[in-house]
């Protein structure tokens, strides 16, 4: 053992030669292994000490001696814990240990030894100049583990608010104008895909005329434009999907459906208010001519003690009455407050007229949207009981009667 005298974590100080450690009143007896272990660490603070080096020096000639110093290791640590100073050892897996405490050499003991339980301020001033051997590095500093812990969790935070501004700003949100009589909406993905914001559109709607106590609800969606007109007084409703053409601007379009909607003509819907059935009349364009489709849904909705099942019977006509296609589908209902999400589980297409599915284009693309693989509707109710639907980019439904009361039912 040397005589040299370490000064540890500026209060701590290490007699080598009477192995002891001391900080104020208070000191500890070290054993002859410990202080030996101990010095060797001090001697080479800030770097790592292989095992086996340590092993060799403190048990020379013996085998298997790992254990042993495993135990003196714990057992200088609490030590060294018990003047407060944690984690002052590292442990290097699989090479070695480090001392990680701030170390000078504060002297080395010659004649009488020097009175380590004094004042450590006399100590250090009776003792020869110091000379630093060792002195904490930034990242021992701050890269401890409670460190590293509060830094995970930071991140993690902002990882997690990022995300959340982010899928906010991209989120499909629902855009509308309501002006007396009317309602236009229009959603954030389609003002993206048409790269027009839904406020340029204000003065054509303004131009749509009011027919005694109708209502009109209006939705410009990604592959069609659809209307809804509701005349209370009346009890009767009107309800049509108009196939946007290509390369025509979305303000276009829109005009050229105002101007069928003025007209009422024949080739729109026109239905009763109490009809429990829901009607749908599908055209190619915005001028609705004769060769329409038109689509009847009848559905049931059947409460189970656990869950909500809808089944619903599709069928599509033309304009002369002859049926174009005809499918049966089962679906599951999940509801969050007024708003409505299908689940379709299964379709079973009844039947399909072959020559219209491969003559006539808007034949192809219902059945291609009411028939596609694990298939989820998404109903965001709307003013007036009618629902946006995500079928085909966004249309405007209603739901029919019967299924309005179950809804109303279920939501009390």
């Amino acid at each position: 053992m040397s005589n040299k005298i370490y000064k540890i974590a500026e209060d701590i100080f290490f007699s080598a030669a009477i192995f002891r450690l001391s900080k104020g009143d208070k000191d500890i007896k070290l054993s002859n292994k410990e202080a030996e272990l101990l010095e060797m660490l001090c001697d080479e603070a800030g770097r790592v000490i292989a095992r086996n080096t340590l092993q060799d020096a403190l048990w020379p000639n013996q085998d298997n001696m790992e254990t042993n110093l495993n135990r003196q290791i714990l057992s200088l640590r609490r030590k060294l814990e018990s003047f407060g100073l944690l984690d002052a050892i590292d442990t290097i897996p699989r090479v070695g240990y480090m001392f990680c405490a701030p170390t000078e050499l504060a002297g080395e003991e010659s004649g009488e030894l020097v009175d380590v339980t004094a004042d450590p301020v006399e100590v250090t001033a009776s003792l020869p100049q110091a000379r630093r051997q060792y002195s904490r590095r930034k990242y021992d500093r701050y890269f401890n583990s409670k460190r590293i812990m509060l830094f995970m969790l930071l991140a993690i935070s902002i990882v997690t608010a990022v995300v959340f501004i982010y899928n906010y700003s991209h989120s499909n949100t629902l855009r509308a104008i309501n002006i007396s009589h009317v309602s236009l909406y229009m959603t954030s993905d389609t003002e993206s895909t048409f790269n027009i914001k839904i406020d340029t559109l204000m003065p054509l709607t303004q131009r749509i005329p009011r027919y005694g106590d109708e209502h009109v609800s209006i939705l410009i969606g990604t592959e069609a434009i659809s209307y809804f007109t509701i005349d209370n007084k009346n009890r009767t409703l009107s309800e049509n999907v108009f196939l946007l053409r290509a390369n025509h601007p979305v303000a276009e379009e829109l005009q050229c459906v105002m101007a069928t909607i003025a007209l009422q003509g024949k080739s729109v819907t026109h239905n009763y208010y109490n009809n429990p059935n829901t009607t749908v009349r599908y055209h190619t364009s915005c001028q609705a001519p004769d060769n329409w489709v038109e689509i009847t849904r009848k559905s049931k909705i059947i409460v189970t003690t656990n869950k909500e099942i809808v089944v619903a019977t599709v069928i599509a006509t033309d304009h002369l009455g002859q049926t174009l296609f005809d499918l049966d589908s089962v679906g599951n209902i999940e509801r969050d407050q007024n708003d409505i999400s299908v689940e379709v589980k299964n379709t079973i297409v009844n039947f399909i007229d072959q020559k219209s599915l491969i003559n006539n284009s808007m034949v192809a693309t219902l059945v291609a949207a009411l028939t596609p693989p694990k298939q989820k509707s998404v109903f965001i109710q709307l003013p007036g009981g009618i629902y946006l639907s995500s079928y085909m980019g966004g249309v405007i439904s209603w739901p029919g009667r019967n299924n309005l009361n179950v809804v109303q039912q279920n939501n009390h």
